[in-house]
């Protein structure tokens, strides 16, 4: 079992599920709601075992494409705030992007959304919901200013399909985060 290999996006997938099981429990406990957590739990490990059974293939050219659902969930957060205006909702304009900077707060890396504009946001967020998506590729550092990131060409295709899924209210699309 040690030397067995599990895809990323399959990995992601099961991670999502988890993430919906416990955010149901939490909420069904807010609204003092009954709960069935441990019927959840075997369904989805059941859903497991036969998805374990029916593996796709190592050589499967699709087992490698990033998808939404691989993203960190709070990376997930900053990438839909930094590119909300794909949205139908907000307009469609692609031609928007806004960018995220670096700077030091209290000796730690924080990251603050620039708009188009220029202008720098207020609120900033931890280097932890940034860096995953460096180290996935979907933001690269700006030539003109090492301390700004924006999309790379697969962090533009990625959000773009990301939103168009969102306008049509997918379910299938994973939660932003649990907080």
């Amino acid at each position: 079992m040690a030397g067995t290999k599990i895809s990323a996006r399959r990995r992601a997938s099961y991670k999502e599920i988890a993430r919906g099981i416990v955010g149901d429990d939490r909420a069904a406990r807010r609204q003092s709601t009954s709960q069935n957590t441990i019927g959840a739990i075997e369904r989805a490990l059941v859903a497991a075992f036969l998805d374990g059974l029916t593996q796709i293939s190592p050589l499967d050219p699709e087992a490698n494409d990033l998808t939404w659902i691989q993203v960190p969930p709070r990376a997930r957060q900053t990438l839909s705030n930094m590119t909300f205006w794909f949205s139908a909702r907000h307009g469609y304009r692609t031609d928007r992007t806004d960018r995220i900077e670096v700077f030091k707060q209290n000796g730690k890396s924080r990251w603050r959304i620039v708009d188009a504009n220029g202008r720098h946001q207020e609120h900033s967020v931890a280097d932890g919901s940034v860096r995953p998506l460096i180290r996935l590729g979907l933001l690269e550092q700006l030539p003109d200013n090492p301390a700004i990131y924006g999309l790379s060409e697969l962090g533009l295709e990625l959000c773009k399909e990301y939103w168009k899924r969102s306008d049509r209210d997918d379910p299938t699309l994973p939660r932003i985060s649990l907080r």
